[in-house]
């Protein structure tokens, strides 16, 4: 539950990055409302959860597997939102949905990894036993 909580917070914090992002270089309409400002953030929440499928914590699921639920299960509640906000889904759409979806990807791993890289100096100063 408590890591359901904290990835669904994660997803959030993406998902209101990367809308306003999309607002300043005029591809999502400056004018939210209150219905799309929250279908936003409970879409990017439940993204965040999907997530958890990254965590090898329960069930080892390989890789690509993994990844490829992600990818699907994003894009489907993606164009619920879209449909939900009545917002138009076209080429265009699909397009930048994929860059965003890697960019996000590519950010959450760099993240990842400088994380790790940071808790291996941590132990490599500790005193060795």
């Amino acid at each position: 539950m408590k890591q359901g909580l904290q990835y669904g917070l994660r997803g959030m914090g993406y998902g209101a990055v990367t809308y306003l992002l999309l607002i300043v270089f005029q591809v999502a309409p400056a004018q939210v409302s209150p219905g799309n400002g929250v279908s936003l953030l409970l879409t990017s929440a439940l993204i965040g959860v999907l997530s958890l499928i990254f965590n090898n914590n329960q069930v080892e699921v390989p890789s690509l597997l993994a990844f490829g639920v992600h990818l699907i299960g994003t894009a489907f509640l993606i164009v619920a939102l879209m449909v939900f906000n009545n917002w138009s889904i076209g080429w265009t759409f699909w397009l930048i949905f994929l860059l965003s979806y890697l960019a996000i990807s590519g950010t959450v791993r760099l993240n990842q990894h400088l994380r790790v890289t940071q808790i291996n100096r941590v132990l490599k100063q500790r005193p060795h036993k």
